[in-house]
């Protein structure tokens, strides 16, 4: 014979905040979907492509995973080129920097979507994931940048397929 505890609520002793769930808990998600025109730019810099989500991490200490699934798109100019894309982060409407597992010089360009053929177009579809330990109970905006690479003439980001998908969740350590 089993037992059974049924609730409806748990509260801490004094306040809600004081419940904490074992570490690597999925403490919330933030979805984010865009199926707007293709995002384009020829710039070789990384530029900001409106593609966001924001979340507010319940604590101090959670570890964001950040997820985004959409198509990459280069004109080529039939030489060897692509797309570099890095996500972003904005804390309580400040200024973008870039996030913290992304900030090594040796990841310059962040992920690549490139083509050494010169194929005219390059499309890809792809999942691009990274972890944040942001160290704040603010609002944080996360935006994905992208530059155009080699011979590009542009870049463009949701370009043909599905739009993009923007996942955050907060994982409790």
């Amino acid at each position: 014979m089993g037992s059974t505890l049924t609730v409806d609520n748990i509260v801490g002793a004094t306040t809600a905040a004081n419940v904490k769930l074992p570490a690597g808990s999925i403490l919330q998600t933030i979805t984010s979907v865009s199926h707007g025109a293709a995002i384009t730019s020829a710039s070789t810099s990384l530029v900001g492509t409106g593609q966001t989500a924001i979340i507010t991490p319940k604590y101090n200490n959670s570890i964001i995973m950040l997820y985004l699934s959409t198509s990459f798109t280069s004109l080529d100019n039939n030489a060897a080129g692509g797309t570099g894309m890095k996500f972003f982060k904005s804390v309580a409407g400040g200024s973008y920097s870039v996030v913290t597992s992304m900030a090594s010089s040796a990841q310059t360009l962040g992920f690549l979507e490139y083509n050494s053929n010169g194929s005219s177009y390059n499309h890809s579809v792809g999942t691009m994931m990274v972890s944040d330990s942001p160290a704040t109970t603010s609002a944080i905006t996360y935006q994905l940048y992208f530059a155009r690479l080699g011979s590009s003439n542009s870049a463009s980001i949701q370009r043909d397929w599905g739009g993009a998908h923007f996942h955050l969740m907060e994982i409790s350590q």
